[in-house]
């Protein structure tokens, strides 16, 4: 069969991790990328890729199948409508947009050209994860107590990102916040927020270093979110589920592998999507699931403002 010629919109730092995820796959190549910085191109050019200044170029050159864009999370929804106008199907990074309303549109433009729409939430497509899944819906933990998920940086990112990049439940929470709907099947309500005050490198208003979200399941279980900048280890990403009959743990992403496993989920997942592009079954996650994630985030985000004011005021006062 034929490799599916994918066009890349955003040659940064993720754009480049789906060329390397892409370069072992059998089904799927990056064909050509369209990024406006030149030194951008220039990094892929290399490698044998056509580069194009913008998408609209890349599309006109009439040699893609698909598109995956990875561009910054406030350009998702114009960056889809513009493919999908032009009938493509789209692979679009997580989280679709920065905010619910934007992921909507996003579902709609997609829906109104009726092209084909996924999100890059690619822990769905790690092993660990999909046996943990099937095993607590074939019941083997019982009925669930608690669910868990961790994701817990080396190092925090830039102050300037951390300032601007939406708090750590935008920039990191969504993958969590779609991961436990997915692997349980069960709605997140009635959210819980608490913070820490300690710092590893200075205190950035509006983004502590760690962020914890208690929520309700509406199988009547609990569910808690822990996000944090520091982690010494490495980067870090785990989850536990507690149930009646029994107890999961899966570091599905840890130090020294979880590169290793982030890119063979990012092939996984691209290869989905080439399927679903082609008429099969899709297994990846919808724009709705983006609504969904981007939903408890802002929740979330607005209770952690309303906590760290009023901690403010006290200061204060």
């Amino acid at each position: 069969m034929t490799r599916f010629r994918l066009g890349l919109v955003g040659a940064g730092r993720m754009g480049q991790v789906h060329v390397r995820a892409a370069a072992e796959s059998s089904l799927v190549e990056i064909a050509a990328v369209a990024d406006p910085i030149a030194a951008s191109r220039l990094n892929l050019a290399g490698n044998g890729i056509k580069t194009y200044e913008t998408a609209g170029d890349m599309i006109e050159a009439g040699e893609v199948d698909g598109v995956l864009i990875a561009t910054p999370s406030n350009t998702h929804v114009d960056t889809v409508a513009d493919i999908a106008a032009r009938g493509l199907p789209i692979l679009c990074e997580k989280p679709c947009g920065v905010t619910a309303e934007e992921a909507r549109k996003a579902a709609d433009v997609a829906e109104r050209y009726k092209v084909h729409l996924q999100i890059g939430y690619w822990r769905r497509f790690v092993p660990e994860l999909k046996q943990l899944r099937d095993d607590i819906r074939a019941g083997l933990l019982g009925n669930l107590y608690l669910v868990s998920c961790f994701q817990w940086d080396e190092a925090p990112p830039a102050n300037s990102f951390r300032a601007t990049g939406g708090g750590a439940f935008i920039d990191m929470g969504v993958h969590e916040f779609d991961q436990m709907r997915w692997l349980t099947g069960q709605e997140p309500t009635n959210f819980r927020v608490a913070t820490s005050k300690t710092t590893f490198a200075g205190a950035v208003k509006g983004d502590p270093d760690a962020v914890q979200l208690l929520c309700d399941l509406s199988d009547g279980s609990s569910g808690l979110v822990s996000l944090g900048r520091r982690f010494p280890p490495g980067d870090a990403c785990w989850t536990q589920v507690f149930g009646t009959s029994g107890f999961a743990e899966a570091r599905f992403f840890w130090p020294p592998d979880g590169e290793a496993v982030f890119l063979n989920a990012l092939q996984a997942q691209l290869e989905d999507f080439v399927q679903a592009a082609r008429g099969g079954a899709p297994r990846g996650a919808t724009a709705s699931d983006a609504v969904a994630a981007l939903t408890i985030a802002e929740a979330a985000t607005e209770l952690l403002s309303r906590d760290l004011n009023k901690a403010e005021g006290n200061n204060v006062r």
